[in-house]
């Protein structure tokens, strides 16, 4: 992801920490999360746990898979720049899948 995608330091409401010191439940948090999972399941960043990295492409999917329900179930809800970051996100994951497997991750189960 750009570092056009983050939180600019100056917003004070965004900074705010979660409850025990988690970090804020944003969109942008929730995009992130999903898209970072899905680096892990295709083998692209280790696992922050046990140091590895492993490819489960059926996890990669899911993951891809979730984000593509976000943008249904958001559709029409979303700024700019959250659209943006959802677009970015599946682009890239899809990219990555293709590569890894040859098919589009987008294409199956919709018709």
């Amino acid at each position: 992801m750009s570092d056009e995608t983050l939180s600019s330091p100056g917003d004070d409401e965004e900074m705010t920490e979660g409850p025990g010191g988690a970090p804020p439940a944003t969109f942008e948090f929730l995009v992130h999360t999903l898209f970072t999972q899905a680096l892990m399941a295709l083998g692209r960043i280790p696992n922050p746990i046990t140091k590895q990295a492993v490819t489960n492409l059926a996890t990669a999917r899911h993951f891809v898979g979730m984000l593509s329900m976000l943008e249904e179930k958001t559709k029409g809800n979303l700024d700019r720049d959250d659209r943006r970051l959802l677009d970015e996100a599946q682009h890239q994951l899809r990219v990555l899948v293709l590569q890894a497997t040859g098919s589009d991750p987008g294409k199956a189960g919709r018709g």
